[in-house]
């Protein structure tokens, strides 16, 4: 039972993400240069912090890695079905590129010592 109570942050993220995913992207961003770097951005905070939250769930960081990255592919192929959107593998890299930024963290956190009492 409590892993499944630790599961819910994971959970309610990845519902977030899939309703970010459900939205159109126009607007955002002034420029090209703009747009990219602003949704690109939110690819690499989005699986960080969804990494996070399976780490936390799970404790263990290739499982939560590897469900992370599921998810992004999933997520991709999800947006090939939304108009105005279009599922890109490259972006699951980038994804895979904040899942690493959450794998450095939760270390980083782990060797000061701050998170050692929730694992």
């Amino acid at each position: 039972m409590k892993k499944i109570i630790r599961l819910i942050p994971a959970l309610l993220w990845m519902s977030f993400i899939f309703y970010l995913s459900s939205r159109s992207t126009i607007g955002i961003g002034q420029t090209k240069t703009d747009r990219f770097l602003i949704l690109k951005s939110f690819h690499l905070i989005e699986y960080a912090i969804l990494f996070i939250f399976l780490f936390f769930a799970l404790r263990k960081k290739s499982q939560s890695a590897i469900i992370a990255y599921c998810y992004a592919l999933s997520d991709e192929l999800h947006q090939a079905f939304i108009p105005g959107r279009e599922g890109k593998f490259v972006d699951t890299l980038i994804d895979l590129i904040g899942i690493a930024i959450g794998i450095i963290l939760i270390k980083k956190l782990i060797k000061i010592s701050l998170i050692k009492k929730y694992l």
